[in-house]
């Protein structure tokens, strides 16, 4: 025999708040207390009014109740001889007890639903932020909207596929999990209501998209409102596609239109996809910089100096730069600067490079050919660049600058190895005896140049004139396309020192009276002469050659007869929230500055330097990572007057290694192109044409670099 008790539901009032408890995952709303029409559907953690609790209807107990919408229904009370509703009381406390996280220092800012559903899809909070409609006429709740100031902000995710930065997309979800409802039919429903739904979106309606709410592509950017060890909570405004899908498909499918619009509000990506820059992390100004470094590999920025114990903000590419504001490591780990916050990285897969610390000379530049260890304990990964002091110095070892110290690592394990010159190098060529402009009528074609194995390997070539050998026009033809260094170009509007001209003359055709078969008697000499002009270009001795027939692409301008005439402007440069205000001088669209003038501006940042002149070498060396000593007179404004800019002798060097950069003398004062300086350094610098404005970003590197990962 089987006995039944009566189950009471719980004991409300009207005017209670409610939420569906946990457990239940989805919920018809009847248009009366009994099992008939529904109006609606209610999921877990929906907060609901009480309107008038336990009301006896056909079938069994309801409650009658108001939604967040304004929707009036009524809910079974049980369900499964178990109450659907509790007290906001009882549900919030056990929300925060099944919430808490097990490490809160590590996930401080947990994922609420019964907070979050008020934001999610639908939610009655979605569009309390300011709206944001510059086109479509839709309902609000399908209108752009900006995150409401309710839902607080608790760090920013970019979005990233694998720490290698791979690019493509990833998907947003509705619900963190198997969602009660499917969101997607939903939500296409309710676009074919407003007259927006998708083409050929019919066929989308599965259960396997039931939580794909759109695409994001990797590196974009978002509000976290939340997140624990799977998923991220993130605001987005949301928006009707006008294109109905026809124009952008977010999905790279043929169905993609149909996730092409959503609405505003909370939605819920992979946390194995999102880099969090946690709020806890970021400070409201800028830290002092100890020291820099350069990334001996792929370097995961961390929230915590801990090897497991931690939340992934980003990742630093093998050689970029990383801003360390103490250089005492933490449990194996630096403290930098990142993003606008205090993060982590592994000291050990960091090449440290301390303020105010002179580096040697250095011979060769090189990258590691493996993933091996330094002699003092750091390790690098293949690719890593490295400064050689001295190569093989002991037969087996090379000593390098490594943590701003002579280090040493088996030469077995360095590829690459480029000579570096020196200011001394320079200075052996003795003064210019002209200038070499490329300012003719043909000079947008620029002029080559070749370094010393180069202009050896075309003279081998007998300057390009092949007529016998096939097989060796070919290989000439491939070395001079292959452009690897050993050629490259002066480009129109350049100019560069010269400092000496060799004459050179030879039989054009000599090679054909080797020919069998052919009498060489019956071959007229063809005689090609031209000169070979020794310059300074790119940081590098150089040799250009021209012969007396071509065109010209230059003008050879003889001791100081090179000169241009400019005014001396007033130019804004910005620098985080500064701006400063310096004589600029702009000779051929390009502003040329004092180079302590822009000493003193990136004074204090990552690419703080200082100015020596060297009056042996005629040479001027920036100090990477000095502190700027001022000489006073810097950054004092434009005149506008007209001076004449004279081709200057002297030459810049970065840490004793000659640099690119282009050096005009006015009124006895060496003017660089903002530019080369700034390219020297690996530093951004861009062109605000609206505003007039030159803004520099010392913590980005000068180029993007298209295989950077993400983040």
């Amino acid at each position: 025999m089987l006995f039944c008790t009566n189950v009471s539901a719980a004991d409300f009032q009207a005017g209670d708040t409610a939420y569906v408890k946990a457990g239940i995952e989805s919920m018809s709303v009847y248009q009366n207390p009994s099992y008939g029409r529904s109006v609606a559907v209610v999921i877990q953690y929906n907060k609901v009014t009480i309107l008038e609790p336990n009301v006896v209807g056909d079938g069994g107990t309801f409650h009658k109740i108001q939604l967040q919408d304004g929707t009036i229904g009524y809910v079974p009370a049980l369900a499964g001889r178990k109450d659907t509703l509790e007290t906001a009381e009882v549900a919030e406390k056990e929300i925060e007890k099944s919430t808490a996280s097990s490490d809160p220092d590590k996930y401080q800012h947990t994922i609420n639903m019964y907070f979050l559903s008020d934001y999610i899809y639908g939610g009655s909070k979605t569009t309390e932020g300011n709206e944001r409609n510059f086109y479509a006429k839709v309902p609000t709740e399908w209108v752009r909207h900006d995150r409401p100031e309710s839902l607080p902000m608790v760090g920013m995710a970019v979005v990233h596929i694998g720490d290698e930065g791979k690019f493509g997309s990833v998907k947003a979800s509705f619900y963190p999990g198997n969602p009660p409802i499917n969101y997607h039919s939903k939500r296409l429903d309710e676009l074919k209501e407003i007259g927006y739904d998708p083409p050929f979106a019919e066929k989308s309606r599965t259960e396997a998209n039931a939580n794909t709410a759109f695409y994001v592509g990797a590196s974009s950017e978002f509000d976290v409102v939340a997140y624990n060890e799977n998923w991220v909570a993130v605001w987005s405004e949301g928006g009707v596609d006008e294109s109905r899908g026809s124009i952008i498909d977010c999905s790279g499918r043929k169905d993609g239109g149909a996730f092409t619009s959503w609405k505003p509000g909370v939605y819920f990506l992979p946390r194995k996809n999102c880099y969090i820059l946690d709020i806890n992390n970021q400070v409201a100004t800028a830290p002092k910089i100890e020291a820099v470094g350069k990334a001996t590999a792929n370097l995961m920025v961390k929230t915590t100096p801990d090897e497991t114990d931690y939340v992934k903000s980003g990742v630093y590419k093998i050689n970029q730069s990383v801003q360390i504001v103490d250089a005492t490591p933490q449990n194996g780990h630096y403290k930098i600067y990142y993003k606008h916050g205090l993060y982590y990285v592994e000291s050990k897969y960091v090449n440290i490079q301390l303020a105010n610390t002179e580096k040697p000379l250095i011979s060769y530049k090189a990258e590691a050919n493996a993933d091996c260890d330094i002699s003092d304990g750091s390790s690098v990964k293949k690719g890593t660049v490295i400064d050689v002091i001295e190569k093989d110095y002991d037969g087996t070892n090379s000593k390098i600058w490594f943590n701003s110290k002579v280090c040493y690592i088996p030469t077995s394990n360095l590829v690459d190895l480029t000579k570096t010159q020196s200011a001394d190098d320079v200075a052996k060529l003795g003064a210019p005896i002209g200038v070499l402009s490329v300012d003719t009528a043909w000079g947008e074609w620029g002029a080559l140049t070749y370094s010393a194995e180069g202009l050896a390997k075309l003279k081998e070539y007998r300057f390009g004139y092949i007529n016998a050998d096939m097989d060796k026009a070919l290989e000439y033809s491939e070395w001079v396309s292959s452009n690897n260094g050993e050629i490259n170009k002066i480009e129109d509007k350049d100019w560069v020192n010269v400092y000496g001209i060799e004459e050179f003359s030879f039989d054009r055709d000599e090679d054909m009276r080797n020919i069998p078969g052919i009498d060489p008697s019956e071959i007229e000499p063809w005689i090609i002469t031209g000169k070979i002009y020794t310059i300074y270009y790119n940081g590098e001795i150089r040799y250009l050659v021209q012969e007396d027939e071509s065109r010209e692409t230059f003008t050879y301008y003889p001791g100081n007869g090179f000169s241009k005439n400019s005014v001396a402007k007033t130019q804004t440069i910005c620098l985080d929230s500064r701006k400063y205000n310096t004589v600029a001088y702009n000779i051929d669209d390009n502003n040329y500055f004092k180079l302590r003038d822009i000493a003193q501006i990136l004074n204090g940042t990552i690419k703080t330097f200082d100015v020596k002149y060297d009056g042996a070498t005629n040479s001027i060396d920036m100090l990477s990572f000095y502190d700027y000593t001022s000489v006073g007179g810097e950054l004092t404004p434009g005149d506008d007057v007209t001076r004449t800019a004279f081709s200057s002798s002297a030459f810049l060097t970065l840490d004793g290694v000659p640099i690119k950069a282009t050096c005009y003398n006015i009124d006895g004062n060496n003017y660089f192109k903002l530019r080369d300086i700034t390219d020297a350094l690996d530093c951004r610098v861009e062109w605000d044409d609206n505003n007039q404005l030159i803004w520099v970003v010392p913590s980005v590197p000068a180029y993007d670099d298209p295989n950077e990962a993400v983040g």
